[in-house]
Protein backbone atom coordinates (compact mmCIF):
# COMPACT_ATOMS: atom_id res chain seq x y z
CA UNK A 1 0.00 0.00 0.00
CA UNK A 2 1.11 3.67 -0.16
CA UNK A 3 -0.28 6.61 1.04
CA UNK A 4 -0.80 9.59 -1.33
CA UNK A 5 -0.50 13.38 0.02
CA UNK A 6 -2.27 16.00 -2.35
CA UNK A 7 -1.20 18.97 -0.92
CA UNK A 8 -3.32 21.72 -2.80
CA UNK A 9 -4.32 25.29 -2.57
CA UNK A 10 -7.51 25.56 -5.29
CA UNK A 11 -10.14 24.03 -2.36
CA UNK A 12 -12.85 24.31 -5.03
CA UNK A 13 -11.15 21.23 -6.60
CA UNK A 14 -11.61 19.18 -3.56
CA UNK A 15 -14.74 17.45 -3.77
CA UNK A 16 -14.35 17.13 -7.98
CA UNK A 17 -11.05 15.16 -7.09
CA UNK A 18 -12.93 13.41 -3.78
CA UNK A 19 -15.46 12.25 -6.40
CA UNK A 20 -13.17 11.36 -9.28
CA UNK A 21 -10.56 8.78 -7.22
CA UNK A 22 -14.45 7.07 -6.05
CA UNK A 23 -14.96 6.53 -9.46
CA UNK A 24 -11.55 5.02 -10.03
CA UNK A 25 -12.29 2.30 -7.43
CA UNK A 26 -10.56 4.38 -4.23
CA UNK A 27 -11.68 4.04 -0.90
CA UNK A 28 -10.60 5.77 1.48
CA UNK A 29 -9.88 9.61 2.15
CA UNK A 30 -8.96 12.19 4.44
CA UNK A 31 -9.29 16.06 3.94
CA UNK A 32 -7.51 18.29 6.31
CA UNK A 33 -6.83 22.14 6.54
CA UNK A 34 -3.51 23.11 5.73
CA UNK A 35 -1.30 26.29 5.62
CA UNK A 36 1.68 26.88 3.45
CA UNK A 37 4.98 28.43 4.64
CA UNK A 38 4.19 31.85 2.75
CA UNK A 39 1.60 32.22 5.59
CA UNK A 40 3.02 30.82 8.55
CA UNK A 41 6.57 33.35 7.84
CA UNK A 42 4.22 36.21 6.53
CA UNK A 43 4.47 37.56 10.35
CA UNK A 44 7.71 36.81 11.34
CA UNK A 45 10.09 39.68 11.80
CA UNK A 46 12.58 38.35 13.91
CA UNK A 47 14.68 36.10 11.82
CA UNK A 48 17.36 37.02 9.12
CA UNK A 49 16.27 35.28 6.06
CA UNK A 50 12.47 36.42 6.27
CA UNK A 51 13.22 39.61 3.97
CA UNK A 52 14.93 36.87 1.70
CA UNK A 53 11.76 34.45 1.75
CA UNK A 54 9.44 37.01 1.37
CA UNK A 55 10.86 38.24 -1.77
CA UNK A 56 11.41 34.23 -2.91
CA UNK A 57 7.34 34.04 -2.24
CA UNK A 58 6.18 37.18 -4.08
CA UNK A 59 3.27 37.02 -5.64
CA UNK A 60 1.91 34.16 -3.55
CA UNK A 61 -1.24 35.19 -1.37
CA UNK A 62 -0.10 34.44 2.46
CA UNK A 63 -3.75 34.32 3.79
CA UNK A 64 -4.60 31.44 1.28
CA UNK A 65 -4.93 28.25 3.33
CA UNK A 66 -5.07 25.00 1.21
CA UNK A 67 -6.31 21.23 1.41
CA UNK A 68 -4.17 18.63 2.88
CA UNK A 69 -5.96 15.22 1.31
CA UNK A 70 -4.41 11.92 2.69
CA UNK A 71 -5.40 8.56 0.30
CA UNK A 72 -4.27 5.32 0.98
CA UNK A 73 -4.39 3.08 -1.84
CA UNK A 74 -3.82 -0.47 -3.02
CA UNK A 75 -0.21 -0.04 -4.46
CA UNK A 76 -2.09 -1.47 -8.07
CA UNK A 77 -4.19 1.49 -7.23
CA UNK A 78 -1.46 4.39 -7.76
CA UNK A 79 -1.57 5.02 -11.04
CA UNK A 80 -5.20 5.34 -11.18
CA UNK A 81 -5.54 7.35 -8.47
CA UNK A 82 -2.68 9.83 -9.66
CA UNK A 83 -4.54 9.85 -13.01
CA UNK A 84 -7.83 10.76 -11.40
CA UNK A 85 -6.33 14.09 -9.63
CA UNK A 86 -4.44 15.09 -12.31
CA UNK A 87 -7.50 15.00 -14.89
CA UNK A 88 -9.01 17.61 -11.98
CA UNK A 89 -5.79 19.50 -11.29
CA UNK A 90 -4.18 19.48 -14.76
CA UNK A 91 -0.10 19.78 -14.13
CA UNK A 92 1.00 19.66 -11.02
CA UNK A 93 4.17 20.99 -12.37
CA UNK A 94 2.56 24.33 -13.07
CA UNK A 95 3.55 27.20 -10.07
CA UNK A 96 1.43 26.59 -7.26
CA UNK A 97 -0.91 24.16 -9.16
CA UNK A 98 -0.42 21.30 -6.30
CA UNK A 99 2.02 18.36 -4.45
CA UNK A 100 1.44 15.22 -5.01
CA UNK A 101 3.92 12.24 -3.30
CA UNK A 102 3.18 8.58 -1.92
CA UNK A 103 5.37 6.82 0.99
CA UNK A 104 4.91 3.37 1.67
CA UNK A 105 2.27 2.43 4.29
CA UNK A 106 4.51 -0.51 6.49
CA UNK A 107 1.23 -1.85 7.89
CA UNK A 108 -2.47 -0.33 8.48
CA UNK A 109 -5.06 -1.51 10.93
CA UNK A 110 -8.41 -0.70 10.80
CA UNK A 111 -8.68 0.64 6.80
CA UNK A 112 -10.21 -3.21 5.88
Amino acid sequence: MQLLFLIIKRIELVDDIMQALASAGVRGGTVLDSLGMAKSISEMDNLPAISALRTILHGVDPAQKGKLLLIAVQEEQVEAARKAITDITGDLDVPNAGVLFGVPITFADGIG
